[in-house]
């Protein structure tokens, strides 16, 4: 057994010396490296902060989208709103940035999130009623 383990080991050795191990890299003789198999980035970039940045940020704009018509708040929107502002309030909250933090704040007070006090009528949007086509009226 350790006559086979000193061979083994003799053998990795002399591979890593004279490069043998590079022949057979991919498959490809003499070790040649492939085009796009370099790579690297592509899993750690979902946990960095720049991330979250981006994600904290794409839901301030899709808040701003949906939950606003004409600079006013639409009401069946405003809850679904204040979720995604929770979220993104944690978010920023665990990477530490203030700017972000106040951005976020800003617009949950603006949505009136969690507060009790009802949402001032001049500040709310018409919401839009969809005629109901099942509906037949006396012509």
């Amino acid at each position: 057994m350790s006559r086979s383990l000193l061979a083994s080991a003799a053998a990795l050795v002399i591979v890593g010396t004279f490069g043998f191990g590079e022949v057979f890299a991919f498959g490809i003789p003499g070790g040649k490296k492939l085009p796009g198999l370099g790579g690297g980035g592509g899993g750690t970039n979902a946990v960095t902060s720049k991330a979250k940045t981006k994600a904290v940020n794409k839901i301030l704009k899709d808040v701003g989208k949906i939950a606003f018509r004409g600079g006013k708040i639409v009401a069946s929107k405003q809850k679904w709103a204040c979720d995604k502002l929770e979220k993104a309030q944690k978010i920023v909250t665990a990477i530490n940035q203030p700017d972000l933090q106040e951005k976020v704040s800003d617009l949950r007070k603006t949505l009136y999130c969690g507060l009790t006090d009802p949402i001032p009528a001049e500040l709310l949007a018409p919401e839009e009623i969809k005629p109901d086509e099942a509906e037949e009226f006396a012509s």
